[in-house]
Formats: structure tokens, sequence, C-alpha cells
């Protein structure tokens, strides 16, 4: 009888023992196909050079650092099947709905006898095809989750990734683009306790991304004036002939209609951003907030204005 209680302690602790826990620091390296690309510009567009990811039971969050500083991150919540997007520079956070895949996948094949070492560990790899480009990933079956925890998991293919490779977690990917390659490899692996409080958000406003509602922001129809004020800020920006040029505006919309932090998506030269800004802060538009499950939420707006250049 002894033996058979000290057999039922033990056993789960066996069990959970398989997953992992714990947090792999990554390191990013951009390789270029030629010697005319700009490295520079391409590590600019990136999230980081520098990767920390944190995972445990049915909770994960990667953090990216430019020049050792905190740069973005995204959290995934199993409660709600929610991820969530802080930038470093953004007053408040989007989330995503993990549900929702958010690009398409071609397919994948598993090569058992493609051995690496990763950080000490023997990998297999996994090569996929995507919109992205064509990755060759390196897993090891010492570092693995329970896939299951993860289930309906559709952004970036997670759960159908997990499943593939019995929750093996990606240690290196190399993946292939148009002019080159992007290496993500891990540099240190530390199994340990996660706590719960690791996975919280900073304190700022949460909004839903475009992509998280059900039905997108509407602009109410403008009035006479709206109008007016509009073309004329664009007329007065614009060259009389030229080519169309969208300049985006984007900002947070709340439940009940007021505007929050009002930016350009991206600053040109010629500044039509700055009159974008303008528009959406002076011309007083009203919009009608995102739905999800029928119910009104803040959102996050990206707003086209059209400029001649």
């Amino acid at each position: 009888m002894k033996n058979l209680i000290m057999l039922l302690i033990l056993f789960p602790i066996a069990v959970n023992s398989q997953y992992f826990s714990g947090e792999i620091t990554y390191e990013i390296n951009i390789l270029p196909k030629a010697d005319t690309i700009d490295i520079k510009e391409i590590i600019d567009l990136k999230h980081g050079t520098k990767a920390k990811y944190l995972i445990k039971s049915k909770k994960y969050k990667s953090i990216y650092f430019k020049n050792n500083k905190y740069n973005y991150s995204y959290t995934y919540e199993d409660d709600t099947k929610r991820m969530f997007d802080d930038y470093s520079d953004k007053p408040y956070i989007t989330f995503r709905n993990s549900q929702k895949a958010n690009y398409e996948y071609y397919g994948s094949e598993i090569f058992k006898d493609s051995i690496a070492t990763v950080f000490g560990k023997d990998c297999y790899m996994v090569l996929t095809k995507s919109e992205y480009g064509t990755s060759r990933t390196y897993y090891s079956d010492d570092i693995r989750v329970n896939h299951e925890d993860f289930t309906g998991h559709k952004v970036g293919n997670w759960y159908a990734k997990l499943k593939e490779v019995n929750g093996a977690i990606a240690l290196k990917t190399i993946t292939e683009h148009d002019t080159y390659f992007e290496i993500q490899e891990a540099v240190d692996i530390v199994e340990r306790n996660v706590a719960d409080s690791e996975f919280e958000l900073p304190n700022k406003p949460i909004a839903a991304s475009f992509s998280a509602l059900d039905n997108r922001v509407e602009m109410i129809e403008p009035t006479r004036d709206q109008i007016q004020c509009y073309q004329q800020k664009v007329y007065n920006a614009s060259e009389k002939e030229g080519e169309k040029y969208l300049s985006y505006v984007s900002f947070l919309l709340q439940t009940d209609g007021t505007i929050k932090f009002i930016e350009p998506y991206e600053k040109d030269e010629s500044g039509f951003y700055k009159v974008a800004v303008e528009i959406i802060s002076t011309c007083g538009f009203k919009f009608q907030p995102g739905l999800i499950n029928g119910n009104q939420v803040d959102s996050q707006v990206y707003f086209p204005i059209e400029f001649t250049k």
C-alpha cells in the first residue's frame, strides 16, 4: 500500500514534468541575398533584434527588444482567446482574436533525419510554406508544451504547428524572403515556473484591432461643413496634377464616439500626414464604433485620406 501511495504521488509529477515552462531568448539576424540590400532598413521594419519568449500552460508572451530596449510584445490570454499587442510608443493596447487566421498557410513537411544542434539540443527540421515565404524551423522533443492547451489558436497557424510536432517549441527558424533571410535562433533556455503576474498587461487603454471586429467602424454621414473642411484642406495640400497618394491616420474610437490618440500611420516627405491628422482633429467627423458579438467596443481605426502629389 505504501508503494502504491508513493506511485500515485509521483506519477502526476512525472506527467507534468514532460512539458516545458520557462523562457527562451532568441537572437534575430538578417542575412541579405545581395550586397546592395540595406540591412538597417530591413531591421527598422522588424519588431526587434532580440526576443524573449515566456510560456506555460495556456499562456505565452513574446517580448521584442531593439537596441536592448523594450519595443513590442504580444500576450496570449486563454480565457478570452485574445492576443494583446503592446507597442512601446503607443498609448493604448490592441487585441486580436486568436481564433481568426491571419495569413494563408500552404503546407509543411517534417524531416526527422535533418539533424541540427541548437543551444545544445538535437533538433529535426520542418519545412513550411506560407504567403510570408518558406521557412525551415528546428525543433527538439526536449522542449515541449501540451498542444491541446492551445486548441483553436489559428493566428500564426499556432495550434496546427504545435500539433504537428507534438507540442515542440521552435528553437531556430530560417525564413526566406525575396531579398533576405531572417534567422531567429535560441541563445538561452531557462526552465522555471512562470508566474501569472509576468503576463500582466501595462496600464493602458485597450481597444479591438480592426481584424478583431465582427463589424468594422463606419463613418456617420458627414455634414456639408465637414465635407467642405475635408475638401479644402486636401486641396490646399495637394499638387494640382499628379498621382494619387493615400495617407492613413490611426486613432482609438471609444464606444461613446470620442476620438483619442490621433497619429499618422507613417510619415511622408511631402508632409501630407500632418494635414491628414489635422483633418481628423478639426473637421468634426463622427464614427460608429465597431461590434464584437453585437456589442460596441472601443476600436482601433485606420482612416485613409487621399492627396495628389
